[in-house]
């Protein structure tokens, strides 16, 4: 080993190492909700369980130089675990974020502000997980 150089067991794949680590949430999201039937012969197979995570989405219109505020409700049994805003058509200015957050353990608002001359779809998605017991 030459002096001065670090030993680093994996040193070409530090990049592959952080997409792997980044995207383990999401395969964990995947694995609980959407089982691999196909591997499982028919005879064989049983009720399926109720998914661990559950999209709940809240679409409304947001008209010219208005400010839209909506919520989207988890089912009861789950709890809000992160959300989200969409608009529809994508205005390039104008339409501006104000706030993305949870507001009970069920809930998640969004604020739109659509300074713009065109009305536009906005959705509110909340993701919500069943916890045992609740």
């Amino acid at each position: 080993m030459r002096a001065g150089r670090r030993f680093s067991p994996l040193p070409r794949y530090r990049g592959v190492w952080a997409a792997g680590l980044t995207a383990l949430p999401a395969l964990f999201a995947l694995s609980a909700v959407t089982p691999a039937a196909a591997a499982v012969p028919a005879h064989h197979q049983q009720a399926q369980p109720h998914p661990r995570y559950v999209q709940v989405s809240n679409t409304q219109t947001c008209n010219p130089d208005g400010l839209c505020t909506i919520t989207a409700t988890c089912p009861s049994g789950t709890v809000v675990t992160g959300g989200g805003v969409s608009e529809t058509p994508l205005v390039s200015s104008g339409v501006y974020l104000m706030e993305s957050e949870p507001t009970s353990s069920r809930t998640w608002r969004g604020t739109l502000r659509n300074a713009s001359q065109f009305p536009v779809q906005v959705t509110v998605t909340a993701v919500c997980a069943r916890i045992p017991g609740v």
